[in-house]
């Protein structure tokens, strides 16, 4: 009689994309080339798989061989040290199929002592195009705002209050000729050599000794006083003569 099977379980594996692990008995500073596929390789680690031919090395202790030669003779769910560059450090999941025919599954990148998930190609390709969906949602609303519909005209534009694009292109266009026009009438060499030639002089002639000079010369040589003029003193008046008398 066939043994009875049960329903098959209908809980879903947890993606593990947003997932991380970190051993805090590790220092991040410890983890070197030769010890971090023991740093990745712990039953803590979510991406790590018990059945993988890296733990039954470790089950076996073997120490005889080093852990590249063992899985190169075994077939099955394997990790493997693909990139090192401290402190990051690129392990590799596959599935070896011979001795010579591997194939990856998923690659982790060890940072600090942080593992992740590198992202596969759907997953890139889909975080892309979702992010460039929204700016374009983003400018069909906006291009909706200016349609318009007319019985006689049909479908047409309006655009109120808006610069054409030509003309903020001229404006960009005169705004840079300037720029370089202002650019063209000296060059660096020349802005430096004034600015030296300037405060040159500046430290040989100081304001304050011009100004004490030209204070001393001006009590050495006085200038005469001006005689008043007559407005300053006053005119003197004279009375108008007066009217004479008409006779018959």
């Amino acid at each position: 009689m066939m043994p009875r099977m049960g329903p098959p379980s209908s809980s879903k594996q947890e993606p593990t994309m947003f997932m991380s692990f970190r051993n805090p008995q590790w220092p991040a500073n410890f983890i070197n080339r030769d010890n971090v596929l023991d740093y990745f390789c712990n039953q803590g680690n979510v991406f790590y798989e018990m059945n993988s031919c890296n733990q039954q090395i470790k089950m076996q202790n073997i120490t005889n061989r080093s852990v590249d030669e063992c899985l190169r003779n075994m077939q099955g769910i394997q990790y493997v040290l693909w990139y090192s560059q401290p402190p990051l450090y690129i392990v590799c999941k596959q599935r070896r199929n011979n001795a010579t025919n591997v194939s990856p599954i998923a690659y982790y990148y060890v940072i600090n002592g942080s593992v992740h998930q590198a992202p596969d190609m759907h997953t890139l390709v889909q975080s892309r195009l979702l992010g460039a969906l929204e700016p374009l949602r983003n400018a069909f609303g906006e291009v909706t705002n200016y349609s318009r519909y007319n019985t006689a005209k049909g479908y047409y534009w309006e655009f109120k209050n808006k610069p054409s694009m030509k003309k903020k292109e001229e404006e960009k266009l005169k705004k840079e000729e300037d720029e370089r026009k202002l650019e063209e009438r000296s060059t660096n060499f020349q802005k430096a050599r004034t600015m030296m030639l300037l405060n040159q002089l500046f430290t040989e002639m100081p304001a304050d000794e011009a100004l004490e000079k030209l204070d001393v010369e001006e009590e050495k040589n006085p200038k005469p006083e001006e005689a008043p003029s007559a407005s300053a003193v006053g005119e003197p008046k004279f009375a108008e003569p007066a009217a004479r008398a008409t006779t018959k």
